[in-house]
Parts: structure tokens; C-alpha cells; sequence
């Protein structure tokens, strides 16, 4: 898709990408991963009987965290005047599905402020009524896109291409012939909300009053274009403009400026209580045609164009339509042709608007793959092991998102068992084994790679099921002409990992690694749908809500390079919210708080399963002791980290699969400059990610 883009903020952006109310699944710069796409993750620890500057300094850290959600517009409700709103529309998918509370053609059942009225006018035959209406109509390709769609789009966006349209439709068939005539009335039709005078009406043309019109008393003057119009007098049947006289009816060019005197009311008996309409602009009037640029558009480039037909039937019409083909470079340039959350297309004359409000309110689960060698049990036999077994790696943050056999775990491994290393029942083919982690404790050894099952189909075989909430991704490994396949599917489209290491035979092969190249991007590692994303930059979400995740910065590539894939899946499919209004309609939306988040190390326990901000060295916060491996002080401390008087620490782990933000100084006073640091820069959140700082706003990064 050719088309300008515009970034957003953080990963996956407003989906604040993102959005009415995504959960923050993947970021890798503050405030993500603790806040992320209008949703927060995060606890923030200090230590009980730290200084009261690190209690001070971690509500600093909340009421940060605080602004950053409320910035990210996120909602979990919205409530719609003066139009309607749509709630549940599919991502990747144009929003007026068939169901959709937004139509392909919407009146004022739809939108409260489009006519649905009667006009009067005379032709010069006697006067008639005409029953008219107005609609707005969604008539092509308005989308809500994904990365997935634009590798180069964060977050959710709205598309729109020559989609929406505004139409006045005249129920009964319009008589033009008698407009402009000298029996008939001035035609007035209300266009976008404006009255406009019309002076011809064809097939496929329109011929409007487009200058300005004001009425005048001597001496009284109208500017347009930054030039001014002065009528000096007013005499029976004609006045005097900028010096010029002007006959009733007339036109003359003053000053580069049209000028015509369209009324003279002349008083004989006070001609100082005469009055004149004058009509000013650079054109009287203009005959528009089907497909020209809107009144006020740029002639060569317009955003918006007349569509015109047949007035004169029942059905015909005038209106005005968006006019950028977003599939053609140069015409795409014509106007902002993506609208993020919280922006809309407008109608001129702000007469309606499509808004992308934002998206449904989901909490994510991050899903790990990677490769690893382990040594492997058989399901009851813990004397029998099979040592240092190349095997995919499959891990949940929680203990029992991962369904296998009848086991629910938070972690698998699958293992190619060649017709020499079964297991499970007798295979001349091989075939595919699944272990999971005995987290319970079933067996000795405990939490060790027990074998569960073991599938020798070997095409689209059902190795487990991860289950996020109401989100249910089946695990499917295929294997054709030796190739290996890891298969999540869930929604429109599957995510398909190249798991094959070395080729699959009956006798042989292994899983060892993503695609052909150890440690290296090759094409058609991860695959989308039919979409090859192996050496995108950025993360990429499906249409489900899915995002294939960051690794290190790097985006998908990032995990690529790492033989390494984080899925981050959503408890629900996530849709979009878009909402249709009409003049002076609104959207309002319910913010989501941060709330109570700050705790002290004693009850870290409580908010296990949180991301953690970490506040004070390891002497005065027993969680920073378990991050560092001791409660250092002093030159214990500065020999564990680096950090030495004047300076502090801001360095990120894992710790329970979340992130652990350690935010420490050598004393006190260092700490606080720590948090200023961090709460005024997009620090690094990686995990392993450590940066050294000696002031409030001077900080290096460490490397290894």
C-alpha cells in the first residue's frame, strides 16, 4: 500500500494503537512495558524502611505512569450523540460489514442532523415542494488497517479509499429549466450544512454563487482577499465602488476582484438610508462539473470533488466525495490518507465526520518460542532420560495457559523422535513428541521436560493449545518433504514459524533453530497469513490482535536473528471502534485509571504477575537484593554494578516472565535523580538494558 504514514508513540502505538483500550503487551522504552497502548502493567516497590525520598520518588513515578495512560485515550466504553458507533468491526476489514451499526448509506435514522424535508421553490409557473434528504455514504474502501497490512504502521489505523461520500438527493425529479429566469425565485439549496444560491443546474454541473455577499450603506465596506471594498455612494439604479460606478446587475473587475452590484435599494427623499448588495470574490459565480475539485479545493489536487447526477429524476443528486486513491503514490500525497486513534475524516464545512475512537479493551499474554537443549523423561520412568535433546521451547507467563494431553503447563517441548529415539509407541516414520513442564511436581525429577504425547500424522498434527482468556490458539506442526512448520492459529490468519533446523526424515533431523540460518533473518521464517514479515523492523499485529513482538528493539527481524519469537496474544479478538457523526455530534469515552499501584517490598507478593519498577538500592529493598543477588551498600554495591557516590542505576531484568525496572542510586539523593531521569526520557526497558547516569539528565548506556 503507497500511502504517507505517520508514526505514533510507542509500540504499536495509540493500539494510544492502539487505542480505545489494548492491554500494554510489548514495548521496549518507558513507560511500556508498565504502561502500553492504553493499559498498565505495573507495580511500583519500595523498600519499608527506605528513606522517605524513595517513597516521594516512587508516587513521582505513578502520577508519571498516571499521565502517560490518561494520554494514550484509551477507553472501555463509548458512548455516541448525533451519530452512531460501531464497536466490533474486524480489524483488516472495511467498516460496514454486513451487520455493521454503520451502513453503507446512512439518513437521518443514522444521523440526527441530515435533512429529511420539504422545499419550496418557484420556477415562474407557480410555486412547488420537493421532498429531499440528505445521506452520507461509506461506498468503497474505508479499513481498519493493522502493521500486518503497512509494515510501517504502530498501532491501528483508519483508511479510506474514495470511500466517503455526501449526498442532497431530491426525492422528487428537480424542474432546473426555469432557474435563473427572471419570473422564478433565486434558488437556495443547503449543501454541508451551507446555503448556497444556484443559478444552473444540468445533468452532471452545477453553476454556484461563489463570492460573498453583504448589503451596504454608503460609506460601509466589505474586505475579501485582504482588499477592501467601500461603497462611496448609491444612486437610482446603480452605486459606486472603490470609486468605480457599477450599474444594477453589472460586474466589473476592481483590484483583481470580481464586484457586482447584484441589489440597489436607492432612497430619493434619504438617499443617505440607501442601501446595496454587492457580491465580491474572485469568481461571481463558477460552473462546477461532475468530478471537480469542492468549492475552496486545490484545482489541481483536490481532497474533495462535486459528484453530480441528474437532478432533474427522482434519485438524482448533489454532493461531494473524498477524492484520494491511496493505492497511487502521487495522489495519496494529496492529503493525510491514514487517521490514527482519535482522528477523523471530515466532511468540508465540519458537516460530518468517520472517527476511529479507538479499540476494544483486551490484556495481553506474552508467548515465548525458542530453541533449547534439554534433557527429556519419558511419563514414568524418571531414571530414563534422553540427554541434551535439541527441542522448540514453547513458554507462557502463566502456569496453565498451555493445554497438552491432558496436562495444562506453562511450558512445552517438541521434539523430533526419529524411528531410533521413540518414546511413545512405535513410529517407522518418527514422529512428533510433546513434553511439558511438571510444574506440580508429579514426578521426580520435578519441573523437568515430561513426555506427554506424541503424534506420528506428521501433517497439521495438533500439538497443544494455549488458552489467553476467550482466545484459544491451536499449536499445529507440519511436516512435508522434510520441512518443519510451527503453526499458531487463531482468527483470519496463522502465524507459521520455519522451525525445520536440519531436515525431518524417518532416521534423522532436528529442531535446532528458526529457518535455514543459525542466528539469522531468512525469508519465509515467520510468515502471517500468506504475508512474509521475517525482516520487518517493527512488530506486526495480526488482524486477530495478535502481535508478533520485539526482540531487543529490532522488531520481528530482531527475534529472527535471535532464533527466538514472542507472541503476545490477546484474551479476546480485538476490534475497533469507529463512530459516524453528524454536525455537532461527539464521542465520549470511560479512561482507564492507574490506580493504587505503589507497594513496599513486604508485599511484593501481592502483586505477583506485575511488571515492577523497583525503587531504592539493594541494602533498603529486599526485591532490588534478589535483583542484584545481595543487599549490597557502598563499595559492595559499586563493585556489583558500576555505580559509584554521584551516580545511579536504572537497569531492567526478568524476573517471574515480567520486567523488573531496577531504579537505584548509591544513596538516597542519587536515587531521586534516577527517578527524574527516568520519568523525562524514553529509557531503554529491555530486559538486560542498563544505563549509568551522574545527573538528572545525563546518562550513559552500559554494555557487556
Amino acid at each position: 500500500m503507497k500511502k504517507a504514514i505517520r508514526k505514533i508513540g510507542s509500540v504499536l502505538g495509540t493500539v494510544a494503537m492502539v487505542s480505545a483500550t489494548m492491554a500494554g503487551a510489548v514495548a521496549t522504552s518507558y513507560p511500556a512495558p508498565f504502561v502500553s497502548n492504553g493499559m498498565a502493567d505495573v507495580a511500583i516497590v519500595y523498600g519499608a524502611d527506605a528513606d522517605l525520598s524513595d517513597v516521594v520518588g516512587s508516587a513521582t513515578i505513578s502520577s508519571n505512569l498516571a499521565a502517560e495512560l490518561a494520554s494514550q485515550a484509551s477507553s472501555s466504553s463509548v458512548t455516541t450523540e448525533g451519530g452512531v458507533t460501531e464497536d466490533e468491526v474486524v480489524l483488516g476489514g472495511v467498516i460496514n460489514l454486513t451487520g455493521s451499526k454503520i451502513e453503507a448509506t446512512m439518513t437521518d435514522a443514522k444521523i440526527p442532523s441530515l435533512i429529511d424535508q420539504k422545499i419550496s421553490w418557484d420556477d415562474g409557473n407557480g410555486a412547488d415542494d420537493y421532498d429531499v434528504h440528505e445521506a452520507v455514504l461509506i461506498n468503497g474502501d474505508m479499513s481498519v488497517i493493522t502493521s500486518l497490512s503497512d509494515e510501517d504502521l504502530e498501532g491501528v489505523a483508519l483508511t479510506n479509499n474514495m470511500a466517503l461520500e455526501y449526498r442532497y438527493i431530491f426525492d422528487d425529479a428537480l424542474n432546473t429549466t426555469g432557474i435563473g429566469g427572471d419570473d422564478a425565485d433565486t434558488l437556495y439549496l443547503s449543501l454541508l450544512g451551507k446555503q448556497y444560491e444556484i443559478e444552473a443546474i444540468g445533468a452532471s454541473s452545477i453553476t454556484v454563487v461563489t463570492s460573498e455577499e453583504v448589503s451596504l450603506a454608503i460609506g460601509e465596506s466589505v474586505t475579501v482577499d485582504g482588499k477592501t471594498f467601500t461603497v462611496d455612494d448609491v444612486f437610482d439604479g446603480k452605486a459606486q465602488v472603490n470609486g468605480e460606478i457599477i450599474s444594477e446587475g453589472s460586474t466589473k473587475k476592481i483590484d483583481g476582484v470580481q464586484v457586482r452590484v447584484d441589489t440597489v435599494g436607492y432612497h430619493s427623499n434619504a438617499p443617505e438610508l440607501s442601501k446595496v448588495i454587492v457580491k465580491v470574490g474572485d469568481d461571481i459565480t463558477k460552473v462546477y462539473n461532475d468530478g471537480d475539485e469542492f468549492i475552496g479545493e486545490d484545482e489541481d489536487d483536490p481532497l474533495w470533488t462535486w459528484t453530480i447526477s441528474t437532478p432533474t429524476v427522482d434519485g438524482g443528486y448533489i454532493g461531494v466525495s473524498y477524492n484520494v486513491n491511496i493505492n497511487d503514490a502521487d495522489d495519496s500525497e494529496a492529503g493525510d490518507s491514514i487517521k490514527y486513534v482519535g482522528d477523523s475524516y471530515v466532511l468540508p464545512d465540519n458537516f460530518a465526520e468517520v472517527k476511529l475512537v479507538g479499540t476494544t479493551d483486551v490484556d495481553y499474554e506474552s508467548i515465548t518460542v525458542e530453541f533449547d537443549t534439554v534433557d527429556l523423561y519419558n511419563e514414568s520412568d524418571s531414571a530414563s532420560a534422553m540427554e541434551d535433546k535439541e527441542v522448540i521451547v514453547i513458554s507462557a507467563a502463566t502456569t496453565s495457559s498451555i493445554a497438552v494431553g491432558g496436562e495444562e503447563t506453562d511450558k512445552i517441548y517438541i521434539y523430533w523422535a526419529s524411528n531410533t529415539s521413540l518414546q511413545g509407541a512405535a513410529a517407522a516414520g518418527g514422529a512428533i513428541e510433546t513434553y511439558y513442564r511438571d510444574h506440580d511436581g508429579d514426578f521426580t525429577p520435578t519441573n523437568k521436560a515430561r513426555y506427554e504425547t506424541q503424534d506420528a500424522t506428521l501433517t497439521n498434527a495438533a500439538i497443544a493449545t494455549i488458552e489467553v482468556g476467550d482466545t484459544n490458539v491451536d499449536v499445529i506442526m507440519n511436516i512435508a518433504s522434510g520441512d518443519a512448520s510451527l503453526i499458531f492459529a487463531a482468527g483470519q490468519e496463522n502465524v507459521t514459524l520455519n522451525v525445520s533446523g536440519t531436515q525431518i526424515s524417518a532416521t534423522a533431523g532436528t529442531f535446532e533453530q528458526l529457518g535455514g540460518t543459525l542466528e539469522d533473518a531468512d525469508v519465509n521464517d515467520i510468515i502471517i497469513g500468506s504475508t512474509d514479515v521475517s525482516t520487518k523492523e517493527e512488530s506486526i499485529m495480526t488482524n486477530y490482535g495478535i502481535i508478533v513482538s520485539e526482540d531487543d528493539s529490532k522488531g520481528v527481524e530482531g527475534n529472527a536473528d535471535a532464533d527466538k519469537v514472542i507472541l503476545s496474544v490477546p484474551d479476546e479478538q480485538v476490534y475497533a471502534i469507529v463512530s459516524v457523526l453528524g454536525m455537532g455530534g461527539s464521542t465520549s469515552s470511560e479512561t482507564t485509571e492507574l490506580g493504587a499501584v505503589t507497594v513496599t517490598d513486604a508485599e511484593v507478593a501481592d502483586v505477583a504477575g506485575k511488571n515492577l519498577v523497583v525503587v531504592g538500592g539493594s541494602a533498603i529493598n529486599s526485591v532490588a537484593a534478589e535483583l542484584l543477588g545481595g543487599a549490597l551498600s557502598e563499595s559492595a554495591f559499586t563493585d556489583a554494578t558500576g555505580v559509584a557516590a554521584g551516580e545511579f542505576l536504572i537497569e531492567s531484568f526478568s524476573r517471574n516472565s515480567k520486567v523488573a525496572l531496577l531504579v537505584a542510586g548509591y544513596n538516597a539523593e542519587d536515587t531521586t535523580k534516577a527517578i527524574t531521569y527516568l520519568t523525562n526520557n524514553a529509557v531503554d526497558t529491555t530486559v538486560g538494558a542498563k544505563l549509568k547516569g551522574t545527573s538528572a539528565t545525563e546518562a550513559t548506556v552500559v554494555t557487556a
